[in-house]
Formats: C-alpha cells, sequence, structure tokens
C-alpha cells in the first residue's frame, strides 16, 4: 500500500513540474480510409478547444508541458481519447478517427457489416432494446450483437424506453412507444451514422427517457464520400442480399445527395415454412443555401412481406424431433404455403431546415410524415374444426386411452402432413359448403393497421461559452392508425358473413350477434372490411430543456421535460353487444406529464471517470394499453393513470490506451403500469378482456463491459450483465366480459416478487480479438444466457385458480410458480479482411457465424397460454409455448467501395 501511496505522489509531483512548463501541439485529422482531412472537428485539451482547418489541421500554442489527454470529437465520426507527451514543440503527426457505426472490433478495418440479428424478425424483435449502432462502448456492442440472439433486452427495458429519432425525428410507435426496427430494413449504410447516449444521459436533440437515446443522422453533407455495392449469403430469416449506396457528399455547386437501395429475399430461412421479400429505398437531397442556412429533404420505405414462425408445445418439438418446428405453414398443390404473412410498407418523408444562427447557436427545425399500412394474414372459421395443426385437441397428452394416444404419436413422428396446415382440406370444406348455399367454413383474413403520423420538431442548441452548453426544443406529434380487417382468401368459399361466432353461441339471434348493425348479416367478399374498423387518435407534445456544464475536473447536467397527451378512439360500426358505445368519437383522454433527470462526471484524470446520473418522470400510458377491447368499444382500464418511473446509475470509466472498460449499477422503479389481455376464459366460457393495472416493477443489477490488449495486437473483451426483475406489488386484475354477458368482476393478482419476462437477466461473454496486418482481424466470444423466465397467464396467480386447495397441496406451487427457461452456453466467430487495390477500391470479405456448437436447448423466450382449466385445475391441459435461439447459422458479406 506504501508503495502505491509513493507512485502516486509522485506522479502528482512530476506531472505538477512538467506544467510548470509550456510548449506547442500540433497535427492532422484524417478518415482512415480516404486519408484526407476531416474540417470542423472539435480538438479538447482540458479547458482549451480548437477546431480543425478544412484540411484537418489544428494547432495548440503555449500549453502546459508533460502529459496531456486529447479529445476529438465531429458529427459522423466516433470520438477519440489520445495520451501524448507534451514538449516545446510536439507533432502528433495523423489522428485517424472512425466514422460512426464502425465497430471499435474493426480498428484498420473500413467496414463490419454483419447483421447480427434480424431486426425484421416477429414481433418479439420489437421488444428488443435500441442499440442498432454502437457507441463506441464496450458492454453495448455485445449487448446489441452476441446477447441480442437470445433476445437480450438492456437492463430488462422495452424498447419504448429508448427513443430512436431518424433525422432529429421521433420514429418510436405512438401507439406502444416501440421502435419498429423494420422501417429502414436492409439501408445498414444509409443510416449507419448516427449519435449515441447511454442510459440517462443527456442528448442535444431531445430530452428522452431512461434507456438511452439515438439520432440516425440523415443529412447527405454528413455521409461518407462513397459508392458502395455489397452481396450477402445467410441461413438467417432471408437467404440473399444485395444493398447499393453512391453518397457524394458536399459538392462545390453546394450540393450533397445520399441514394440507396436493397434486396432481401429467400424461399426459406432458418425455421421450416418462412420466406422473405423485402425491397428497400434510400433518397437524401441536400442544399446548403449560404453560411447560414441549410435545407434537406431525405425519403425512405422497406416494403417487406414475409413468413413468420409460431411458437409451439414442447410435446410437439420432442416428436419432430426439433425445436424450430411451425406450425404456420403446409403444402398446397405442392408448394409450401404459409398461413401468417406479414406485409409491411411504410414510407417516411423528413425534411429540415439548418440554420446557424451564430456562431454560438445553431436552430434545426424538422418536418416528417410517416404513413402506411401493416398487415397480418390469419386463418377464421365458422363451426369448424380448430385448423391448427398443434391444436391441444390433436396432440396425444389430449387422449387418456393410451393405445388412442399412441396411435396420434406415431402419426406425428412417421407421417409429415400431420404437423402441417392441411389447405386441401381447408379447400374442400369450403366447396361443400358452397354447393350447399352456406358460407365458407375457413377463410384467410387480413389483419391490417394502416397508420399517418406527423412531427414538427425544432431545437436550439447554444453554447453559452466554453464551459456552458444550453439546448432546448419543442416535440408535436399528431398520429393516427386506424384498425380493420378484411377477407383475403375464400379458400374457394362463396363468401363470409359478418357476425360473431362467440355471441352466437352465447346468444343465439338477434342484434347482439351482429358485428355492424347498421349492415346487419353483411356478406363478405374477398377484399371487403368486415369484423371491426375503428381510429385511434392521438395529439401530444414536449417542451424540454438540458444544460451541459464541463470543468476541469467535473462535469454535469440537468434537464426537465414537460408534456401532454390526449388520445381517443373513433368507431365506424356500430357493434351489437356495445351499440351505445363503439359508433363515432369517444371521450378524450388527456394526461400532462413532467420528467426532471440530471448528472454529474468526476474526472479523476483522462483517464478514469466517475459518473453517476438520476431521473423522475411521468408518462402517459400507451394506447395499446389503455382501451379495454378497442374492436368493440369505447371503455379504457379502470384507473387509467400516468406511470411514474425512478431511476438512478453509477458508473465507473476506464479510458486508457490499452484498457478500456466501465462497470455501472443501476436502479429503476416503474408504477401505476398497465396491461390488458384478451382471451377465453375457460371458467366463464366466453372471451374475456383482463386489465390488470398499479402494476409496480423493480430494475436493478450490475453491467460490465471491457477490453484489455494483451500480446501482438490481440485483445481480450468481455461482458457481463447481472439483472434482478421483478415484479414488487400484488396488482389489482378487473375481468370485462367481452360480449358484456355479466358485470366486470374484479380479483387481486399474486404477482410480487415473479420475475419480468422477455429477457435473460444473466448474460456474459468472454472473447479474444485480434487484429492483424492488412486489414485482417479474427473475433472468438463464448457467450452464457441465463435466468429467463416463461410469460405467464396472471389468471393462474390469482385466487379462483387455487380454490378450496391446502397451502400444503404440491399442486399449488405447480399452478402458481413461475417457470425459468433453459439457459446455455453459445459460441460465436467473426473473421474479416479487406483489400486495398489501386489505393482506391476497397473489396472486403467477412464472416460471422453464430452458435457454432449448435445448442438448441438455449430458450429464446415463451410463453404460458391464457386458458386455464378451473375446474380440474390441470395445467398441461393448455401447455405452455416455447421459442429457442437458432443454431448454428451465418453471415457472409461481400463488398466493394471505391
Amino acid at each position: 500500500m506504501r508503495r502505491i501511496l509513493i507512485v502516486i505522489l509522485l506522479g502528482i509531483f512530476t506531472s505538477s513540474w512538467a506544467f510548470s512548463q509550456s510548449g506547442n501541439l500540433s497535427g492532422r485529422v484524417i478518415d482512415p480510409e480516404t486519408r484526407q482531412g476531416i474540417p470542423s472537428v472539435l480538438v479538447s485539451l482540458d479547458e482549451t478547444q480548437v477546431l480543425t482547418d478544412a484540411n484537418g489541421s489544428f494547432v495548440f500554442l503555449g500549453i502546459a508541458a508533460g502529459k496531456a489527454t486529447i479529445t476529438f470529437s465531429a458529427p459522423g465520426y466516433q470520438s477519440k481519447i489520445l495520451d501524448v507527451e507534451v514538449k516545446d514543440d510536439t507533432k502528433i503527426g495523423e489522428v485517424e478517427m472512425l466514422p460512426t457505426g464502425i465497430s471499435a472490433d474493426t480498428q484498420r478495418i473500413p467496414e463490419f457489416n454483419l447483421e447480427m440479428l434480424d431486426m425484421d424478425n416477429d414481433a418479439r424483435s420489437e421488444n428488443i432494446s435500441g442499440l442498432l449502432h454502437s457507441s463506441g462502448d464496450v458492454f453495448n456492442s455485445f449487448a446489441s450483437f452476441s446477447f441480442g440472439q437470445a433476445w437480450f433486452r438492456v437492463r430488462g427495458y422495452d424498447n419504448e424506453l429508448s427513443p430512436t429519432y431518424i433525422g432529429n425525428s421521433l420514429i418510436n410507435d405512438a401507439e406502444t412507444g416501440r421502435t419498429m426496427w423494420a422501417l429502414w430494413g436492409g439501408l445498414n449504410d444509409a443510416t449507419r451514422n448516427s449519435t449515441y447516449e447511454n442510459g440517462l444521459r443527456t442528448a442535444s436533440n431531445t430530452f428522452g427517457n431512461i434507456g438511452g437515446i439515438s439520432n440516425i443522422i440523415t443529412r447527405p453533407s454528413a455521409q461518407r464520400v462513397q459508392t458502395k455495392f455489397s452481396y450477402s449469403l445467410s441461413n438467417r430469416s432471408y437467404t440473399q442480399r444485395t444493398m447499393l449506396i453512391h453518397s457524394t457528399g458536399l459538392m462545390a455547386n453546394n450540393w450533397a445527395v445520399t441514394v440507396s437501395g436493397s434486396r432481401r429475399w429467400g424461399q426459406e430461412g432458418y425455421i421450416g415454412g418462412t420466406f422473405y421479400d423485402a425491397w428497400a429505398y434510400y433518397v437524401g437531397i441536400e442544399r446548403k443555401i449560404n453560411e447560414k442556412h441549410s435545407v434537406e429533404l431525405t425519403t425512405f420505405a422497406a416494403p417487406v412481406r414475409r413468413g413468420m414462425q409460431g411458437g409451439s408445445y414442447q410435446e410437439v418439438y420432442d416428436m419432430i424431433g426439433t425445436n424450430y418446428y411451425n406450425p404456420n405453414w403446409g403444402y398446397q398443390n405442392g408448394e409450401v404455403r404459409n398461413a401468417r404473412v406479414r406485409t409491411m410498407n411504410q414510407p417516411v418523408l423528413i425534411f429540415n431546415h439548418y440554420w446557424k444562427y451564430n456562431d454560438q447557436t445553431n436552430i434545426t427545425t424538422t418536418l416528417s410524415y410517416m404513413f402506411g399500412e401493416t398487415g397480418t394474414s390469419a386463418l377464421n372459421w365458422y363451426n369448424s374444426a380448430d385448423p391448427r395443426p398443434d391444436y391441444y385437441r390433436y396432440l396425444p397428452s389430449w387422449f387418456q386411452d393410451p393405445e388412442i394416444a399412441n396411435l396420434v404419436r406415431d402419426r406425428w413422428v412417421n407421417d409429415p402432413s400431420s404437423s402441417q396446415v392441411d389447405w386441401n382440406k381447408l379447400y374442400q370444406a369450403n366447396y361443400l359448403a358452397a354447393t350447399e348455399g352456406k358460407q365458407a367454413r375457413y377463410i384467410l383474413e387480413n389483419r391490417r393497421n394502416d397508420m399517418t403520423n406527423l412531427n414538427l420538431n425544432t431545437v436550439i442548441n447554444h453554447r453559452v461559452n466554453d464551459n456552458i452548453t444550453i439546448n432546448r426544443g419543442v416535440e408535436l406529434s399528431n398520429y393516427t392508425v386506424n384498425y380493420f380487417k378484411t377477407i383475403e382468401d375464400l379458400l374457394g368459399g362463396s363468401h363470409w358473413v359478418d357476425i360473431d361466432q362467440f355471441a352466437e353461441r352465447d346468444f343465439g339471434q338477434g342484434d347482439v350477434i351482429q358485428n355492424d348493425l347498421d349492415d346487419p348479416n353483411k356478406v363478405i367478399m374477398e377484399g371487403d372490411v368486415f369484423g371491426y374498423n375503428y381510429d385511434l387518435r392521438q395529439q401530444s407534445g414536449k417542451l424540454w430543456i438540458s444544460g451541459d456544464f464541463s470543468y476541469r475536473k467535473i462535469d454535469f447536467f440537468v434537464a426537465g421535460q414537460l408534456s401532454t397527451t390526449t388520445f381517443w378512439r373513433e368507431g365506424y360500426m356500430r357493434n351489437g353487444r356495445h351499440p351505445d358505445n363503439s359508433l363515432g368519437q369517444s371521450q378524450k383522454h388527456n394526461f400532462f406529464d413532467y420528467g426532471l433527470k440530471g448528472g454529474a462526471t468526476y474526472k479523476f484524470s483522462g483517464r478514469l471517470f466517475l459518473e453517476g446520473n438520476i431521473a423522475y418522470l411521468t408518462q402517459a400510458p400507451y394506447m395499446r394499453n389503455s382501451f379495454v377491447s378497442p374492436r368493440t368499444r369505447h371503455d379504457v382500464s379502470p384507473g387509467l393513470t400516468s406511470e411514474k418511473i425512478f431511476s438512478s446509475e453509477l458508473s465507473f470509466h476506464v479510458r486508457a490506451p490499452k484498457v478500456k472498460a466501465r462497470a455501472t449499477v443501476y436502479h429503476t422503479e416503474f408504477k401505476d403500469q398497465n396491461q390488458i389481455l384478451t382471451f377465453y376464459h375457460d371458467d366463464f366460457r366466453t372471451l374475456v378482456n383482463h386489465i390488470m393495472f398499479g402494476i409496480n416493477t423493480t430494475h436493478q443489477g450490475l453491467e460490465l463491459g471491457g477490453e484489455v490488449h494483451m500480446l501482438y495486437d490481440v485483445w481480450l473483451q468481455g461482458a457481463l450483465n447481472l439483472g434482478n426483475y421483478r415484479y414488487t406489488n400484488r396488482p389489482q386484475a378487473n375481468i370485462a366480459f367481452d360480449n358484456g354477458s355479466r358485470p366486470d368482476t374484479t380479483t387481486l393478482v399474486y404477482l410480487k416478487n415473479f420475475f419480468v419476462t422477455g429477457t435473460p437477466q444473466t448474460a456474459g461473454s468472454l472473447g479474444l480479438k485480434w487484429v492483424g496486418p492488412r486489414y485482417l482481424f479474427v473475433n472468438l466470444n463464448v457467450n452464457y444466457f441465463d435466468d429467463i423466465y416463461l410469460s405467464f397467464n396472471p389468471e393462474r396467480r390469482t385466487q379462483r385458480a387455487v380454490a378450496d386447495m391446502a397451502e400444503s397441496d404440491p399442486l399449488r406451487a405447480v399452478i402458481t410458480d413461475q417457470e425459468m427457461l433453459s439457459g446455455g452456453y453459445s459460441v460465436d466467430v467473426s473473421v474479416g479482411k479487406s483489400f486495398r487495390i489501386k489505393r482506391k477500391y476497397f473489396l472486403q470479405i467477412n464472416l460471422m457465424a453464430n452458435n457454432l456448437l449448435n445448442n438448441n436447448g438455449i430458450s429464446s423466450g415463451g410463453y404460458e397460454q391464457l386458458r386455464f382449466d378451473f375446474e380440474e385445475q390441470n395445467v398441461d391441459k393448455f401447455p405452455p409455448r416455447y421459442f429457442y435461439m437458432m443454431g448454428t447459422n451465418y453471415f457472409l458479406n461481400f463488398a466493394l467501395r471505391f
């Protein structure tokens, strides 16, 4: 200990002596690929800051001699920290700054353009936290890629808590708050230029939330000047991909243009019965009017059509012999046909005006408009057997007679057709119904939600002096989504009648069975709207301000926000179960909210930092969790109120030439959350809306991430997340009968200490990175996932579910306990090589392979069915459905850039 104190004291003494001298420092900042200087880079040395000139050069005059830490930052490039020894006249030569989006793993390698995850996968991908663009933080890089394949969510948050902006405009879905990554799928090169603020930190363009803030920069003048073509092969959701981008940068005529396009396709992905067909385009045009004003227009879209995967039961997986069985498809006339097909086409238009008001103030105004359609097909049937091949009544476990059960099992094992949708059977049933003049028994319907979203933002960035920056802005939004469904295919039937079959079963005939009382017994043909038709509308506004203060030993910030939200429903059908509460506009629901956050960073030196941040905010409930049954009526959840969030984090950072690390502890509390589920209730024998409100949860844990230089350009890298995400109370639940046949009932749900689901709460990775000569690199990682929990049925955690059951009855625990899913290890490897041809062209070849050991037993999630046998209290009657992490999969990419 004494030796350490002596070393520290000597270091302080020698540093003080060194800084008593003075010297000059100069250099040049360049792009490592173009070898051209980067203008307007902010170069900071202690409290002194300069900007590079048009050639990327900078100079400091008369600074203290000795050891110094320099920070380089510029839009479109990753920040860089450099330690130097300042003498009389020090020239550090050329400093390379990597463009934003290039991983720290690929220094000296122009690009590493591999899609670890297909972000367009099932709707579950919407829960994935927003880290598409790495901030350079080691933990975030692992969370995005290595952990992402197990559907890891940073700190257990839904990505609604991590707002994503594109071109300064919020892109998150107003109805759910979630980022829809598919909006710009296939446009990797055009959208790789971004900024990202981790956790509770402030941002220059918004107040944000608690899960980090991303802003994808669309400005063509900030894009890398390039023409690039790439071709990829994979065995994931799609099997082939092509991409093309051309970006001019700011030309002599003061115009800048970026255009990009791609196609991704595959007849069948990793999961059987799936297909993929997606296109994408991107056009960005900027005009520099003069030294103070520039305008930009950007438009992009990524239309996609893909066959979806469905989870199934473990009993089915075991019989089929694979955990990747998909019940959504079957053969029709010898060709694969998937019943669950997702289509999406939502173009985005963004207009930006950049105003350099003076040397200290910039004003950015953004107007954006997003519109388009999303649809998902699904089978529907009337007075007929369930067409799903893995319906629980078709499984061996349903049959009590062992001989029958064995016969059914043999058929599943030996006859592949028994595990598939029997399209020919559906057509035959409809043909027979048509000959009798009856409506179709089976149809394929398309469940649509078409939206429009108009946003207006203004941001003012004002640099008061070298130490203080004030950012403020306003955000306005007007959002509408239209929900309806149409008949996509009558499957050979003659017609369909627009009535509710559950109501017909419960009530017989009469007005109550009509989906639209103003057009009773409507005959529906292909393309016609039926069932439901309504809008959800929302108007919102935010006013925010933040202040950043930077000094020699400490940086700190404070930020605040005021917001208002109004939403309502407008129905276009007078529903027979709710004739006075379904047509026209509902009551408008208004919420006024606020947010406060602040933080400070203490700089022990240019390499060691201690950071602490804290936030408290309220936010309006999202429409998806507010309306009880928007398909049929206006009603909202009882006790509808704003959610309250408290969050804090403490981080220790190390940034040295051979060591880069972060350790963070965090604690977040959520209060007054809502959840609405609709399902068939076996005790009440009808469809119900299960509304839980006043839900409280706590998320706390530890994040560790770092890399250490070993020998011969070999780096040791690692990341670890230890989380504890739990429910902390017993929320109330209101059970509303969808057909209005009974009055609502209220119950208590025993969820206290249950785990939050949908993510591994423990995740770790350890790897080696070798950056070799001539643009060569190799990465090898071993990953571990654990503490993954099954999404649960709240009805099984009520007093009714265990009525008349003794505390000591072992069945009680079987009914109420939460199931932990299987974790495990996986191994990933990535290899890349770039070839520089005639100092003008770059040919890049990258290969990434995941789960090399083909571990098929790692669960990525699952859910209990919402049905439960209350009479027999039999949990196996409606078994849960599971998803599993993909086995060995790869992504091979070739790119040519010039």
